[in-house]
C-alpha cells in the first residue's frame, strides 16, 4: 500500500471513530433519561457506571486524533505524544517501539536445494 493510501486509510479511520463517537454519545444520553426513572436508592451507582460512557468516548476520541495525525504525516512520536490519555499513550508507544517494519533484502534464488550447516 502506498504512503497515500495509508494516509486516505488513517483518515477514513479517524472519520469512522468519530461517527462511533457520535453513537456512544446517543447511547450515553439514553441511558442518562433511563437512570432519571429509576429508583432514587439505584441512581447512584447508575450514574457510577455510566461514567463508563464517558471513558469510551475519550479513548475513541483519542484514537481518531491519533490516526487523524498520522494520516496528516505527523512523525509517531509527536501524534502519540499529544494523546490526552497518558496510559493509552504509553500502551501504544510502547507497541510501536516493539514493532519493526520488515527490512526488504534482495530476493533470495530459491533453487530447490536444501543446506545443512
Amino acid at each position: 500500500m502506498s504512503q497515500h493510501d495509508t494516509r486516505a486509510l488513517l483518515a477514513a479511520v479517524s472519520a469512522e471513530l468519530a461517527d462511533i463517537r457520535a453513537g456512544i454519545d446517543e447511547a450515553g444520553d439514553l441511558v442518562s433519561d433511563l437512570v432519571k426513572g429509576a429508583a432514587p436508592e439505584h441512581r447512584l451507582t447508575y450514574l457510577t457506571r455510566m461514567q463508563a460512557f464517558d471513558v469510551l468516548s475519550q479513548r475513541v476520541d483519542a484514537l481518531s486524533g491519533l490516526a487523524q495525525a498520522l494520516a496528516e504525516d505527523q512523525p509517531m512520536d509527536t501524534a502519540l505524544a499529544a494523546l490526552p490519555l497518558a496510559e493509552m499513550a504509553d500502551r501504544l508507544r510502547e507497541l510501536s517501539l516493539r514493532v519493526k517494519p520488515l527490512e526488504r533484502s534482495a530476493p533470495v534464488a530459491v533453487c530447490g536445494d536444501l543446506l545443512l550447516f
